[in-house]
């Protein structure tokens, strides 16, 4: 048998394997958590909601819209955002943008407001609050709309 020379290696070997032992981690079960979608954001002070459809939606308008109609749909709608962001960043206006999911809106009176962006009502939709109402305006008319809330 071999004699060890050194004896404070054997210390060190058995040092280094309890080290790199693992114990396997316990996965967390995810089944009392929420989906994703349910999200909900909560919106307290003034400022615009940008909604653009996922494409989970994206798909079911292309679908029922037919493909040439879906992206002359989509571009237009695409543009009305764009300058409804550009509009609201010159105005310097707070914007934040949802994914989906519900937004609630806190009035200053207590009130709520909830939306449930997943309703297939909502595609690319611009939300005005004031603190006091929620106003879903008419994207193609941004300055308008602003000076109905705002002014």
């Amino acid at each position: 048998m071999y004699r060890l020379k050194n004896r404070c290696l054997l210390p060190v070997a058995l040092l280094a394997l309890m080290a790199c032992h693992q114990t396997p981690d316990t996965p967390e079960s995810t089944d009392a958590a929420p989906p994703a979608h349910t999200v909900v954001n909560v919106i307290t002070e003034p400022c615009a909601v940008i909604y653009t459809p996922g494409t989970h939606k994206l798909e079911k308008l292309k679908e029922e819209n037919g493909e040439e109609s879906f992206y002359a749909l989509s571009s237009d709608s695409e543009n009305c955002i764009s300058d409804c962001q550009d509009f609201l960043q010159n105005k310097a206006f707070k914007t934040t943008t949802a994914d989906g999911g519900k937004i609630t809106f806190r009035h200053q009176n207590g009130d709520t407001t909830v939306i449930n962006l997943d309703d297939p009502q909502y595609t690319w939709e611009v939300f005005l609050f004031d603190g006091k109402k929620v106003t879903n305006i008419d994207i193609t008319d941004i300055e308008s709309e602003y000076d109905k809330v705002f002014i």
